[in-house]
């Protein structure tokens, strides 16, 4: 059932077999998705290094956070992902677009979760969202006994989220408040609404190939999850990095990015160093790509769970 070395902890540490009511082991899809969900936080965390990122050596671009800040805010945040898994399965019954306001209550209050267990500091927030709808999609698919691979996964979160545009940057037209409706008022650039309710194609059309690519080359998890971080920098949006530093600033890093993913194996000996280099730029134009970290995460879980529903 699961053959990825990088998951194989889950045979050992977390119950995902349970007894049925045969009395044979059956999947324990909560207890499988909503691991593998911390378990992508986790790893995006200690990725090391990470461009303007806070990562195991560096704070990034950031001053109110650390790494033991992110370790905190995931153990917060494990049971939650396993309470998107069991929203997704009590509204079976749903259809794949009315999903979002049962997963979004459970967002809430792990927002509430995450605040407090990092002193009011957001660590996660976009993750949450994320990571929240791909496990919630993964339980109503399950129960429906249907695949839970990525490609089934992608089709739920896009009905789920097709008026998420609409319904929330639309609608908040002149009296915008947050960055992400105030980008969209100046912009027109939609963020993170915008890739759920496309079906993150920004995963779906860089990173996750990236990533299955590289793994079925034999590189280290490590090797894989940069390489794949600079795919999503380059091409991803990221409002976060508009925030901070303006189109300039997202042009800037989507172009460095690009060209570090270009020379990635011909200095494969040499990659961390420049990642660092990267890091050092990033850190004095205050330059986060918090986005595309987030999307990380998520393209880490998806390729897990392409492996999983095998």
């Amino acid at each position: 059932m699961i053959a990825s070395n990088s998951i194989r902890w889950l045979l050992d540490d977390c119950c995902i077999y349970e007894p049925s009511a045969t009395g044979s082991l059956r999947l324990n899809i909560t207890e499988l998705a909503g691991n593998l969900a911390y378990h992508a936080m986790m790893l995006e965390a200690h990725l090391t290094p990470k461009p303007g990122l806070v990562d195991c050596v560096s704070t990034g671009a950031h001053r109110d956070m650390d790494i033991n800040t992110f370790i905190a805010s995931s153990d917060a945040l494990r049971p939650y992902m396993k309470r998107f898994v069991r929203a997704g399965i009590e509204a079976q019954d749903l259809e794949a677009h009315d999903l979002l306001l049962p997963l979004r209550k459970v967002g809430i209050e792990a927002e509430c979760a995450m605040f407090s267990a990092t002193q009011d500091v957001n660590t996660h927030k976009g993750m949450i969202f994320t990571l929240g709808l791909i496990c919630g999609a993964v339980g109503w698919l399950y129960a429906r006994n249907e695949s839970f691979d990525a490609q089934q996964v992608q089709r739920v979160i896009k009905a789920c989220c097709s008026n998420l545009v609409s319904a929330d940057l639309d609608k908040a037209g002149s009296t915008a408040i947050t960055a992400g409706e105030k980008i969209y008022q100046k912009y027109g650039l939609t963020g993170i609404r915008g890739e759920a309710a496309d079906g993150y194609p920004t995963i779906f059309n860089h990173g996750l190939h990236v990533y299955e690519e590289c793994m079925s080359k034999g590189y280290s998890e490590e090797q894989a999850m940069s390489k794949t971080l600079l795919s999503l920098m380059a091409y991803n949006c990221d409002t976060n990095l508009i925030n901070r530093g303006g189109i300039e600033g997202l042009k800037y890093v989507q172009d460095s990015a690009s060209l570090l993913y270009l020379g990635f194996e011909s200095n494969m000996s040499d990659y961390g160093t420049q990642l660092g280099q990267l890091d050092i730029e990033l850190i004095q134009k205050n330059l986060s790509p918090g986005g595309s970290a987030d999307l990380l995460a998520a393209t880490w879980l998806l390729a897990q769970l392409n492996i999983c529903s095998k």
